[in-house]
């Protein structure tokens, strides 16, 4: 059935069986699928509610706004927990309230899981672009979420030490990615949403149509003009409702994102010390980790929590390629464009760029978000008015895409640091 559409009716439809999956989005098993999400919510020490549903009336236009509303609307109603919601155009995402987890650290560590089913999708059906790859439904992509709830809410209460492992095993992802594989198959040959026609609205609006242009054919053949002659007065139009403004996400932590950078920068200060360069394969690629080196070390003191992300990205990539170096052989790092906390981009998506559409390197569930026309989750940088996408910012970290987009951006952070000097 479907799901309610008033806040209010939700919240009392998940008060009851905290899972609430509307048809469009149940992949023609919306019952099923919140009979397994309930089965594994029930399990869990603290409540958490799962809402796929379409975009009740009166919350923002943009698609993670309003899902943002949903969730602070919801929390109100029910109190603490974890919620995962998703709404059309914005993708899953997951907050909680009351559980002492680290909003970011708690959307990275579910993004990690998802990244894990995307991939053992990608084994069972094939990769993305291919004939038969298939796009991760959103009921499995939820379930995903209510069967680690408990592992990610343990990730976002952690001090992060290096980074956002995922939780969830490969037993687990094979299956659902069996499940997906199912659920595609079973709904490929029903209609979508945008596939039915609203005959009577059709029928309605061509008669007017119609109407119209006889009614006009007669006043000209008249010679009258349609301004002068009566008209009944329009009834008053019922104002809209008044729609929410939730605040964005928090951006991330700078304490926690410096701790990440500091354990990443000693990793690769490390790895130097230890390599035997007589033993190094190809110098020039192991001599990037020095730059990288150079680089980080100019961040980690830094206030900016772009250059702590940044520092980041810089020493893995160091470390990448000083293991390339070594061994002679290798792919360089390749962020995901979206987020660099995400895993290594291994798809491409279409996304608008000042005024301009551009390929971007990006991970699995992101491109997955785009291909679906879903906004994926994304890094969001604090503005003096709020939040905003990072590559919105004019900075090394904007033009690079964080080494989405660089070939060598250990040098094209010292570079923009002897600039600003």
């Amino acid at each position: 059935m479907d799901g309610p559409t008033d806040i209010d009716a939700l919240a009392e439809a998940l008060r009851e069986d905290g899972v609430v999956i509307d048809r469009a989005m149940g992949s023609g098993e919306a019952q099923e699928s919140e009979d397994r999400i309930s089965a594994l919510v029930r399990e869990v020490p603290f409540p958490v509610y799962v809402a796929l549903v379409e975009t009740p009336e009166g919350l923002p236009d943009d698609g993670p706004a309003a899902s943002d509303a949903l969730a602070g609307l919801l929390n109100r109603r029910l109190g603490d927990g974890l919620y995962v919601i998703r709404l059309p155009l914005a993708g899953q995402q997951v907050w909680s309230y009351g559980l002492g987890a680290d909003p970011s650290r708690l959307s990275l560590a579910d993004y990690a899981n998802r990244d894990v089913l995307e991939a053992s999708i990608a084994e069972l059906a094939g990769p993305r672009g291919t004939e038969d790859y298939v796009s991760a439904p959103p009921a499995v992509v939820a379930e995903v979420s209510a069967l680690t709830a408990e592992d990610i809410v343990e990730v976002g209460r952690q001090e992060p030490s290096s980074g956002y492992p995922a939780t969830l095993d490969q037993v687990a992802a094979d299956r659902l990615a069996e499940r997906a594989v199912e659920l595609a198959a079973s709904a490929s040959w029903r209609p979508g949403r945008d596939d039915y026609v609203p005959v009577r609205t059709a029928s309605a609006g061509l008669s007017a149509v119609v109407g119209g242009l006889v009614g006009l054919c007669v006043a000209l053949l008249l010679g009258q003009t349609l301004v002068g002659w009566p008209r009944r007065r329009r009834a008053a139009e019922p104002e809209p409702p008044a729609k929410v403004v939730a605040p964005p996400p928090p951006p991330p932590d700078v304490h926690a994102e410096r701790r990440i950078a500091r354990s990443q920068a000693d990793a690769l200060a490390k790895a130097l010390s230890d390599t035997d360069w007589n033993a190094v394969r190809d110098r020039d690629t192991a001599g990037r980790a020095l730059t990288a080196r150079d680089a980080v070390e100019q961040l980690l003191t830094s206030r900016d929590v772009a250059d702590l992300v940044g520092a980041q990205v810089v020493a893995r990539a160091g470390s990448r390629d000083l293991s390339r170096g070594r061994r002679g052989t290798g792919e360089s790092l390749r962020t995901c464009f979206f987020d660099p906390r995400h895993s290594g981009a291994t798809a491409t998506a279409s996304w608008r760029l000042g005024d301009g559409d551009v390929e971007v390197p990006c991970c699995a569930v992101c491109a997955s978000a785009v291909a679906e026309g879903e906004v994926p989750a994304h890094l969001r940088l604090a503005t003096r008015r709020g939040s905003q996408p990072y590559w919105e910012r004019d900075d090394v970290w904007a033009r690079t895409g964080f080494g989405a987009i660089s070939d060598f951006l250990a040098r094209d952070v010292l570079a923009d640091r002897e600039a600003s000097r």
